[in-house]
């Protein structure tokens, strides 16, 4: 027998009462002493989702650090790379300019006897048709260099002269060891002189020696005679390699010169005054 409207919601309403009621006893009865029944259904699902999204935080936040730390280390590496190349630099050039200063300093301290000013100048080119020829220096007109002034090696071994057109900020060097050179010289022991010439091929010989001149031999050394009006005398210049009979007139002296072309990076040019040597 069905029941009436009424009381259907009357029971319906009792029933829901009951459930709240469970519901609620539910909740304050303990369960293993730790939490209420529902709390602890509640927690069973909430917390696996609380540590899905802790981790996931986590880890993004782990990642957002270490991509902050990389990117200040890679900006680092490139700052510290930038710096190391610009030391390595300023390294370098501060050594190639110790270097030169000792050259400097190095040809100066040999070439003080002529109390000369010196002028160092660096060789930034050769003659074109024969390297034994000339040379062409750094230095000119801006320096104070004129033709015809004496140029040494850093040993203080003659390599030549200026030779005009000097331009204003380089000239060139006519070489001993040029065919069309000429250099008046006398041997150490003042026995014999000449005039030196080159021979075109990195070598000398003297010339006007008369085979009725005393002997010379091989490895007596040639120096400046200053009876040229170019050089002052006593700078040395070469030794004799050999010595023959060229003619019945004159003698066949070579010499080699104590300057060495290959490997000549840097030269001194003597502003000198004749009357003060």
């Amino acid at each position: 027998m069905a029941l009436p409207s009424k009381e259907k919601r009357n029971f319906y309403l009792f029933l829901i009462l009951v459930l709240a009621h469970l519901i609620l006893l539910s909740i304050q009865v303990p369960l293993n002493q730790d939490n209420p029944l529902i709390k602890q259904a509640f927690l069973a699902i909430v917390t696996p989702v609380q540590a899905g999204l802790s981790w996931l935080w986590q880890g993004m936040e782990s990642l957002w650090t270490d991509y902050i730390f990389l990117r200040r280390v890679r900006s680092e590496n490139q700052r510290l790379e930038a710096e190391n190349l610009l030391l390595r630099q300023e390294n370098l050039i501060l050594r190639q300019v110790l270097e030169k200063l000792e050259k400097e300093a190095e040809i100066k301290e040999r070439l003080s006897q002529l109390a000369s000013p010196v002028v160092v100048a660096s060789v930034i080119g050769s003659d074109a048709g024969n390297i034994f020829q000339s040379l062409i220096l750094n230095r000119g007109s801006q320096h104070g260099i004129k033709a015809d002034m004496m140029v040494l090696d850093p040993e203080g071994n003659l390599v030549g002269r200026v030779i005009g057109p000097v331009l204003r900020w380089s000239c060139r060097v006519q070489l001993i060891t040029d065919e069309n050179s000429g250099t008046a010289v006398i041997t150490s022991n003042r026995a014999v002189s000449g005039v030196l010439r080159g021979d075109g091929r990195g070598r000398c010989y003297l010339d006007y020696v008369l085979v009725t001149s005393p002997e010379v031999s091989p490895g007596e050394e040639v120096m400046t005679s200053g009876l040229d009006g170019l050089y002052p005398a006593g700078i040395r210049v070469g030794r004799i390699i050999s010595v023959s009979i060229e003619n019945a007139i004159f003698k066949k002296i070579e010499v080699e010169p104590f300057f060495q072309l290959n490997g000549l990076r840097q030269v001194a040019i003597i502003r000198f005054d004749l009357s003060r040597i």
